[in-house]
């Protein structure tokens, strides 16, 4: 029966079925081996996939960055960046990496961060000089890598999944995604000096406290939210109707750049985007009874143990399977699937689960900019109306020292874990 499913999983998604279609039909077709009858309780299995209320967080924090994006809160967070950093060689570049990190502590989503950043840094590093692809390249694999900051819904739903502290995984993600940006910052720099970009002129010390009082609300918001979760004082799920109330009242009332008649296109926008990421853990719900019931998953955690000895080697094992998923599927569907079947055999081998979970999520972050699936590859390319062709070549050295971030997170637990360890989530 197992490999009947995983036929069927690679034969569906040769053919470019959606996934969670892929997902669905697999889990179908498992049920139907087991016994025809099974079928029957193909709806019920599809429910338990979403029966948890921490997934309620999910469509609110992206309702909560739709808000955001539209109602002038990320620009105000960009031109507030600016004002302080701009003037440096590469500083619009280091601008956006830094807003696009920042407002990840709202949004939640990778690509709602390349979207609502972009929009107004491309333009901008477009008109100072900033070569296109490059600066396409550098937008995607920030968007990317934010990821690794919460509240990421991807650690949302890797804590559900795998019953890992979900206040853990938000401050564990907070060093490795800081690591992430100092890295791509100083590529910035890099290619600013090689490529003579000009630097943008100094701003006046009244201008910088006349845009620093202007978005002073707006940062706040992730402080709040944030906060709030690793303090104790709410759960993610309350953070996220926080986050949509506060973001409501400052774009609605206060800025005023939000109006009643924008808000079907916010709605529809958040009702896509959550459909998407909720209707394939409810397909998922199908396929993880039918691996469950036949130990699919204790079936290949044996076959790991036997060749991965000690964590370093599973370690390797695990970045080398998801480096490769990342190239022809979405991170998510591989995070439901194997992150409950890793977690318990890495902590076998003396490792954290945050930690297991973290490195993990970096993997993901990596194949959202790697072709031929990269979801922030497509979005950045989109954003700038530039083929994907154009950015392979600028791709390879930030794709390199990504990987090299990626070791450091793997093999370093203590980057991951100091954090978690000082708030006693481990």
């Amino acid at each position: 029966m197992g490999l009947i499913v995983i036929l069927t999983l690679l034969f569906m998604i040769f053919i470019s079925t959606p996934i969670a279609l892929t997902l669905a039909i697999a889990g179908g077709v498992g049920l139907f081996v087991l016994s025809p009858d099974l079928l029957i309780t193909l709806p019920q299995k599809m429910f338990q996939g979403l029966n948890s209320f921490t997934l309620l967080c999910i469509p609110l924090f992206i309702f909560a960055g739709s808000i955001m994006a539209n109602g002038g809160i990320a620009r105000r967070i960009i031109n507030i960046f600016n004002v302080f950093v701009g003037q440096f060689p590469g500083g619009l570049g280091i601008v956006s990496v830094i807003s696009t990190m920042f407002f990840s502590g709202v949004s939640g989503s990778s690509s709602a961060n390349t979207v609502a950043i972009g929009s107004v840094t491309l333009p901008e590093m477009k008109r100072n000089g900033y070569p296109v692809d490059f600066s396409t390249v550098l937008l995607l694999s920030a968007g990317a890598t934010s990821t690794l900051i919460p509240p990421s819904i991807d650690l949302i739903i890797m804590g559900v999944v795998a019953n890992i502290s979900i206040g853990g995984l938000f401050a564990a993600g907070f060093l490795p995604g800081a690591l992430n940006a100092l890295v791509l910052c100083i590529l910035c720099y890099y290619f600013a000096k090689k490529l003579n970009i000009a630097k943008a002129p100094k701003v006046t010390f009244q201008k910088k406290i006349q845009v620093f009082k202007d978005g002073i609300l707006a940062l706040i918001m992730p402080l709040i939210i944030l906060g709030g979760i690793l303090g104790g004082v709410f759960t993610p799920t309350e953070a996220s109707a926080i986050a949509v109330v506060y973001g409501f009242i400052v774009s609605f009332f206060i800025y005023k750049e939000i109006k009643l008649k924008n808000f079907p296109n916010i709605l529809l926008h958040t009702c896509k985007l959550s459909g998407q990421v909720l209707i394939l853990l409810s397909a998922t719900g199908i396929l993880s009874f039918v691996l469950t019931y036949d130990q699919i998953p204790q079936k290949i955690a044996n076959f790991i143990i036997t060749y991965a000895p000690n964590w370093i080697i599973f370690v390797l094992f695990v970045n080398i399977l998801f480096l490769l998923l990342g190239m022809i599927m979405d991170g998510l569907p591989a995070i439901i699937i194997l992150l409950p079947i890793l977690v318990p055999v890495g902590v076998s081998l003396g490792m954290e689960p945050i930690h297991i979970a973290i490195l993990i999520e970096a993997n993901i972050a990596i194949g959202m900019i790697t072709p031929p699936v990269g979801m922030c590859l497509f979005v950045g390319c989109s954003l700038s109306n530039i083929p994907l062709e154009s950015v392979m070549k600028q791709l390879i050295p930030f794709l390199i020292c990504l990987l090299a971030t990626l070791l450091i997170i793997s093999y370093f637990p203590y980057i991951t874990m100091l954090i978690p360890h000082l708030l006693g989530y481990a």
